[in-house]
């Protein structure tokens, strides 16, 4: 229980807790800095005193207080989680870890996903989105721009084989990064280009087909494909 007289949580200060189960955030805080919990692989709960005027949180995720920001997801937590409608943005990293989820529903409000938001959720099998959601779209589990032109985010859990559709004309930064059960991906027609680490960490991958539309192969883009 972090006392409300602390106003402020360093970036990294509870990083690599892995025996913490619950840790509740004291009123007086208003600032809790990058990768705060990273690591806490049994924390399942983050608490957030009631009259604390910056934070909250619901079922055990961090959120700002007007729950418009999913700031952290705690690592620990397991099975499905669904995103209210009233939050708009899903923080950097705000799930990264969490290797017991299995399922993400997207709520109808969300506009903005940040980096590596799903990044390490290792049993993740399925990112759905509200289908109200004006922004984004979900197919098969995996993670769209609204027109279906940019794949997001593969969940990392998928395994098997992939198709992208040719509708695609842009893979987005580590779409595929650690999904270390998919085993081929068949990239469609409309892409022109693969950008660096794309594939990265894909371990069981052993097929890659690639399309004639393809110029361009960023640096790392299958690193680690072993």
């Amino acid at each position: 229980t972090i006392p409300n007289s602390v106003t402020s949580i360093e970036q990294g200060a509870f990083a690599g807790c892995s025996g913490l189960t619950s840790v509740t955030i004291g009123s007086g805080v208003t600032s809790i800095g990058p990768v705060a919990f990273q690591g806490c692989s049994g924390l399942a709960n983050i608490e957030v005193d009631p009259n604390n005027l910056t934070y909250t949180s619901v079922g055990g995720v961090l959120y700002d207080k007007n729950q418009t920001t999913l700031i952290q997801c705690p690592v620990g937590k397991s099975g499905s989680c669904t995103i209210p409608n009233s939050v708009t943005s899903i923080g950097a990293e705000a799930f990264s870890g969490c290797s017991g989820l299995t399922s993400v529903t997207i709520g109808s409000g969300v506009t903005s996903i940040g980096l590596g938001a799903f990044s390490g959720c290792s049993s993740l099998t399925n990112i759905g989105v509200d289908p109200n959601n004006l922004t984004y779209t979900s197919v098969g589990g995996v993670l769209y721009n609204i027109d279906q032109t940019t794949l997001i985010q593969c969940p990392v859990g998928k395994s098997g084989s992939y198709t992208i559709p040719n509708s695609v004309t842009n893979i987005g930064d580590e779409a595929f990064a650690g999904c270390n059960s998919l085993t081929s991906v068949t990239i469609g027609s409309g892409i022109s280009g693969i950008v660096g680490s794309t594939f990265g960490g894909c371990s069981s991958l052993t097929s890659v087909t690639i399309p004639a539309s393809v110029t361009s192969i960023g640096n790392y883009a299958f690193y680690g494909c072993s």
